[in-house]
């Protein structure tokens, strides 16, 4: 079958339907693709919220005389903790993971929307 007589059986409904179905998924890709740059990081001592800051400006935290956390570079890790295997501060720096000191309690997030789920330890 030529392209020529392929492209005269086509009916204006099947016309439509393409139209309709390239429009679909060029908009799904759209919303899917778009880049949300308003990410907070989440701090969190002994299951309480106790600051939120922005992912985007580079800071020095001090949460209390056990931990302290900077933000850098669109990142976010633990610079020091003085518990005793020091994984959260292993852990480095992170956009998406959180970052957990349990010996201290410290929770720290990094969230797009307040719509996120908190990661909860049990």
């Amino acid at each position: 079958m030529s392209f020529k007589k392929a492209l005269k059986e086509i009916s204006i409904a099947d016309m439509l339907l393409l139209i309709l179905i390239l429009f679909s998924i060029f908009m799904s890709a759209k919303y899917f693709s778009k880049a949300d740059n308003a990410q907070s990081v989440y701090i969190y001592k002994d299951n309480s919220l106790i600051e939120v800051y922005p992912l985007e400006k580079d800071a020095s935290i001090i949460i209390d005389t056990h931990n302290r956390v900077q933000i850098k570079g669109g990142k976010v890790r633990m610079s020091y903790s003085d518990c005793h295997d020091k994984r959260c501060v292993k852990q480095g720096y992170s956009d998406s993971m959180p970052i957990i000191c349990l010996p201290n309690k410290v929770i720290i997030e990094v969230k797009a929307n307040p719509k996120d789920k908190r990661f909860i330890l049990q």
